[in-house]
């Protein structure tokens, strides 16, 4: 049995946070032993983790610093064989920590954050940023999500000598066509069967621009009569008063829903004709991956690797061109309803040979065990020669 331990920032219901959760629900639970430590909170989030048998530490260290010896503690008594850390606290707190572990296990640190405007973050993080960069030939592995991701961070001073890219994996078992379930969402809605729903499936964050969607889709709107705009996501609802005031202000009262944090998101996005992003960055958003192996064509904005992944069974526009976004909407909105099918079986079969889950554990389970049979070989020649 192959002992990781799973250090997070947090786990909030980000992408990078659900994904985990996902990962270690499709991970061989008879080849590998696995726990998670987060640096934030309790969250649902841990909870739904819990449910898998997987134990959760949370240590809400901006509340209670000191619990930090707690996640030691717990590290130590777990004593992995592998430490992999998702975002970069959690993978600088496994390398500082692996030192004074019985069996000073290797470090993986995964990177999933975009860099696109960070000359626009506060000097602290980007100081950060640099410190982390420094220590970045500690851990045996950097993990990206994505190949420009790796890039970006070479100017950070990122040893990348020891990078791989093990790209997001869509769980296509619980997402796949089913527009039936879909036309419920739609139908609940009060949406018509005759229009065509543009949905946006992201949290709020100043990143994920979604004012650019609103403005996009005003413009669209304005031209054609038969589109609807779906947002889903974290804080986007009708309590959200930056988003609710801009839909009064471009008119799109009763054309835009917002749903906030929903569960059943396999169900909504099969209710979108076209999938989009407008960030401003990205690494590999995957929900994109989620619309395209539902067989919905997507349009996003040229950030992170959303080029590579939707190819040419999509559009990719400038980053903030609201013109462009709109554009590129319309020529999927124009065609016929066969071309449009046409379009989305095209997307769930390049997502269906690039970008399952099903790979990404592959990948996973294979580091996993060659860092375990290193570590072990280490261990013992180092126990021959004392």
């Amino acid at each position: 049995m192959i002992k990781v331990a799973h250090i997070s920032t947090g786990l909030e219901t980000g992408g990078a946070e659900v994904q985990l959760m996902r990962l270690i629900a499709a991970m061989d639970h008879n080849e590998f032993e696995m726990m998670v430590i987060s640096m934030d909170r309790e969250t649902y989030l841990a909870d739904r983790i819990r449910e898998l048998g997987v134990p959760v530490t949370s240590l809400s260290l901006k509340q209670t610093p000191l619990k930090l010896w707690k996640g030691f503690k717990v590290l130590r008594d777990f004593n992995p064989d592998v430490i992999h850390g998702t975002m970069y606290q959690g993978g600088v707190m496994g390398t500082v920590f692996r030192r004074f572990l019985p069996k000073n296990p290797h470090v993986i640190w995964t990177v999933h954050e975009p860099l696109e405007h960070y000359d626009e973050e506060p000097l602290r993080k980007r100081l950060q940023l640099r410190l982390w960069g420094k220590m970045s030939g500690s851990p045996e592995c950097l993990m990206y999500v994505s190949h420009l991701n790796m890039e970006q961070h070479v100017p950070y001073g990122f040893n990348n000598s020891k990078a791989v890219v093990i790209p997001n994996g869509v769980d296509t078992t619980r997402f796949g066509p089913a527009r039936e379930k879909g036309m419920a969402i739609r139908k609940s809605l009060g949406i018509p069967d005759d229009c065509i729903v543009i949905g946006k499936t992201a949290r709020y964050h100043r990143q994920k621009n979604h004012e650019g969607f609103l403005r996009s889709a005003a413009l669209l709107a304005a031209k054609h009569e038969n589109v609807r705009f779906m947002l889903v996501g974290t804080n986007v609802d009708e309590n959200n008063e930056v988003l609710t005031g801009l839909v009064s202000e471009l008119g799109l009262e009763g054309k835009v829903h917002m749903l906030g944090n929903r569960e059943d998101i396999p169900e909504i996005v099969n209710a979108y004709d076209i999938a989009t992003l407008t960030s401003l960055g990205e690494a590999f958003p995957l929900t994109l991956g989620e619309a395209m192996v539902s067989a919905v064509p997507c349009v996003a904005t040229d950030v992170g690797d959303n080029a590579y992944i939707i190819a040419d069974t999509g559009y990719v526009v400038p980053v903030a061109d609201d013109q462009a976004m709109t554009n590129s909407w319309k020529k999927i909105v124009v065609l016929s309803d066969e071309e449009r099918a046409e379009l989305g079986q095209k997307a769930r079969q390049r997502c269906l040979d690039n970008f399952t889950l099903d790979q990404q554990v592959h990948q996973h389970e294979e580091l996993y065990r060659t860092l375990h049979r290193i570590n072990d070989r280490t261990t013992q020649l180092s126990g021959a020669t004392s």
